[in-house]
């Protein structure tokens, strides 16, 4: 294997109309070669076969032509013809202009999703905002359509700028769900690249795809700066309703550090929660920010809405009523009699007896009430050595939770009848004590999922849980309310209900979910008084646990802080709210605010203004434009290349899983992202790598995949051969010669007598290609052999190099 050089001459083995080039890039991975007659620059694996010294290249050292190999007998294996002709239709799928670019993620094919991917990105440059409603997958579009660009050649570097609540999540999804390793960029990476790359060297030409806070850029708006100097390819803004500004004013921070970036970068996507009437001029900042030059600065929102003038190409919006099939939210409230509270209760009165007479204190008292409704042991660590009678009501409370011995009595009949169960609490303590106490109570193993453990050891969690010889219940902190999907689980249990209704919309949208296709069931706990009694009954009032609250969080917000004041404005004897307390105002006109919200989300006035919006109706004729080969052509050529490579291979049970290796005997050390000695295990099968996100889903993108075929395409292999066709019509004996066309693969036959024959042509674009068993030694020794294979080559264009050459033989 050649070690190249920057400076290096060489040519290409395969393509010598390219002429000379030279090496001006050779990394660990890549060696980039500038051919100047041809002006064009390409990327090559490090262990290329594709590239030869220009010295070598001449009258006495000259690589032999297809045609000269061929005519000298020299065939490559068949297997090995037939998987380069199956790689460049697997190729043509991959690239085309279609739906086959877009399916490379380990998701389910939802077709509004698809039909928003492929709408935004069906003219250039690629500038589009996603509004759908929440749960609806804008996340999933815009990874969509990021992967389409990478994978097409129409983006090199993305940027994806969430809050930074979210960049975690942003990485998982991206990983998991689309092979793609992006880096964030935060205070340790920046000190890293420093160190690697010198003082003042530019972050974002280190990592060409990054995933950065927004909270970051606003504290630090010379990184946003040296971002745009950077070039990115495409920008993606996820909670772009962030954003703000107002008539005429520069905007807030967060909108003067990323309007810049929407200018600089070619291609920008915009994710945001449902457009509302009476932000309309906001709405119209964001589609200033993608259209600058379709909506002047001066644009008037109210009358735009008023006139009735279609939005421009480049918001999609999908409501929920768009769709059919979505499962409903069944709430399960548990009402247990009010004696067996009486523990629970007494640890409530002795908290709410405690003074607060100023902020602190009272932020103080709320947070030792809210731990304390989730369990004795997470108040525990607020309690201070003094505090020996809390500390006993606390543990009192824990002995006897109603909510625990109700669980001993119901969980064990789920796993009798092999159900799952994610009870979601909010603190860690909570969940140790709980897992410890169904252990010890009722002998009822459980998973665990919360924010302590990596994500190597949150994947073996979720993995073991998913197994039928799993545990039947789960018991996980919010952090599983970000990002994972657990909708195979049969309920979800609310151990304790946090203050903040969006807190609890995101532990519910772990198993309310497009794709679902049974009820939601949602289980939880009806205290007969106190504060979970209020807290409850909020949530009750605003509907959260029957339909989803998406683009309310400014209401939800404000129900959360009314909850908080009026958690501590109950009566510490009766914990009841005292008539006439003025927290309770606060709370009903809260709730009645989100109730009116919604009702102005059902009624959006920018529904009927959108262009060409996704109907129900459409679904049939978007799934059946899916490559319905995909994924079993992936498999064949992916193992076959694999096999031929020398890899280590082995078929597993399931549909479509594989175990793959780069053992011993392999004919490279690595490929780019795949290093030496690796070895992955997976399926080729889309629903299977759903339904196991710890395996490999063998798809475009995946390292591997995307290796090989690389590989493949500069290997030297498979490009000469023979093929012994049937056709009792149409016999005779001949070459075929294969030029790459675009995407597409042209064929050309000619026969003994240098005539083309396109039914032969017709007879090899035929699949599966059915070739009867041949000995081509034994054709090469046939007299005259090699004249007549290099009178035949004479009758093929001149002017163009053949990607592959075989000798075809037809006969009955």
């Amino acid at each position: 294997m050649t070690a190249w050089n920057e400076g290096d001459l060489v040519a290409h083995r395969f393509n010598p109309d390219l002429g000379p080039g030279r090496v001006v890039l050779a990394d660990g991975r890549f060696v980039e070669v500038e051919f100047p007659e041809a002006e064009t620059r390409l990327r090559f694996a490090r262990g290329t076969d594709a590239l030869v010294p220009l010295a070598e290249v001449g009258p006495l050292g000259r690589e032999r032509s297809l045609a000269e190999r061929l005519a000298a007998g020299a065939f490559d294996a068949p297997e090995e013809v037939t998987t380069r002709l199956e790689a460049r239709r697997l190729e043509a799928i991959r690239q085309a202009d279609g739906l086959g670019s877009f399916l490379g993620g380990r998701i389910r094919l939802f077709p509004h999703q698809l039909y928003a991917a492929e709408r935004a990105t069906r003219r250039d440059p690629v500038r589009w905002l996603f509004a759908d409603e929440v749960g609806l997958g804008k996340t999933v579009e815009a990874c969509l359509v990021a992967n389409h660009l990478v994978r097409t050649g129409r983006a090199r570097s993305v940027l994806v700028v969430a809050p930074a609540t979210l960049t975690v999540q942003w990485l998982g999804e991206l990983w998991r769900k689309f092979h793609s390793v992006y880096t964030l960029i935060d205070d340790k990476r920046l000190a890293d690249v420093e160190r690697e790359f010198g003082a003042g060297f530019n972050p974002f030409e280190a990592h060409r795809r990054a995933i950065v806070a927004l909270e970051t850029l606003v504290d630090r708006p010379d990184l946003a700066r040296r971002a745009a100097e950077a070039g990115i390819d495409l920008l993606v803004v996820d909670e772009a309703h962030r954003l703000r500004r107002l008539p005429g004013r520069p905007g807030d921070p967060a909108y003067r550090v990323v309007a810049p970036l929407t200018a600089a970068c070619r291609h920008v996507l915009l994710l945001t929660a449902t457009p509302l009437a009476e932000d309309a001029h906001g709405f119209f900042r964001l589609l200033q920010l993608l259209r600058p030059d379709e909506i002047p600065e001066q644009v008037d929102p109210e009358r735009w809405l008023a006139e009735g003038r279609p939005l421009p190409d480049c918001v999609s919006s999908t409501r929920r009523r768009d769709l059919e099939g979505l499962p409903p939210r069944v709430p399960r409230p548990v009402e247990i009699p009010e004696p067996a509270w009486h523990a629970r209760h007494a640890l409530e009165r002795a908290l709410l007896a405690a003074p607060a007479d100023d902020p602190l204190q009272r932020r103080r008292k709320a947070e030792r009430l809210e731990r304390a409704l989730g369990s004795g042991a997470a108040l525990a660590g607020l309690l201070g050595r003094d505090e020996d009678e809390i500390a006993a009501l606390a543990r009192a409370a824990d002995r006897d939770d109603p909510r625990l011995a109700w669980l001993c009595e119901h969980a064990p009949r789920w796993r009798e009848r092999g159900e799952k169960t994610l009870l979601f609490v909010a603190r860690r303590e909570t969940l140790t004590w709980l897992r410890e106490a169904l252990s010890r109570r009722v002998q009822l193993r459980t998973g665990v999922f919360h924010e302590d453990l990596t994500p190597g050891q949150r994947d073996i969690e979720v993995a073991q849980f998913r197994l039928a010889s799993g545990p039947s219940l789960l018991v996980s902190t919010e952090a599983g309310g970000e990002g994972r999907n657990f909708e195979f689980c049969t309920r979800i249990v609310l151990f304790d209900l946090p203050w903040d209704p969006m807190v609890v919309e995101q532990r519910i949208g772990r198993l309310d979910r497009i794709g679902r296709t049974r009820d939601v069931e949602i289980v939880y706990f009806r205290d007969p008084r106190g504060v979970d009694r209020l807290v409850c009954e909020s949530l009750e009032r605003i509907r959260l646990f029957e339909e989803p609250l998406g683009g309310l969080e400014p209401e939800l917000l404000e129900i959360g802080a009314a909850l908080r004041d009026a958690a501590l404005a109950l009566d510490a004897e009766t914990l009841e709210l005292p008539a006439g307390a003025p927290a309770i105002d606060p709370l009903r006109r809260a709730q009645q605010a989100t109730e009116t919200a919604r009702g102005r989300l059902r009624s959006s006035a920018w529904d009927a203004l959108h262009r060409e919006p996704y109907t129900q109706g459409m679904a049939e004729a978007i799934l059946a434009r899916v490559p319905a080969e995909l994924e079993e052509l992936t498999e064949e050529v992916i193992t076959s290349i694999a096999e031929i490579a020398r890899l280590e291979v082995e078929q597993l049970g399931g549909r479509a899983r594989w175990a793959i290796a780069l053992g011993t005997q392999a004919l490279f050390d690595s490929l780019p992202g795949v290093p030496a000695g690796a070895s992955f295990l997976g399926s080729f099968d889309r629903e299977e790598a759903v339904a196991a996100e710890n395996e490999d889903f063998f798809a475009s993108g995946h390292p591997l995949v995307e290796g090989l075929l690389g590989w493949y395409e500069d290997a030297p292999l498979g490009r000469v051969g023979a093929l012994h066709l049937v056709d009792p019509e149409h016999e005779g004996f001949g070459i075929a010669a294969f030029y790459a066309d675009g995407l597409e693969t042209e064929t050309i036959t000619v026969d003994l007598r240098g005539r083309r024959r396109p039914e032969w042509e017709r007879l090899l674009a035929r699949r599966p290609l059915r070739s009867r068993r041949v000995r081509p030694e034994t054709w090469a020794r046939q007299p005259g052999f090699r004249e007549a294979i290099a009178r035949m080559a004479t009758a093929l264009p001149h002017d163009r190099t053949p990607l592959l050459l075989v000798a075809v033989r037809v006969s009955a």
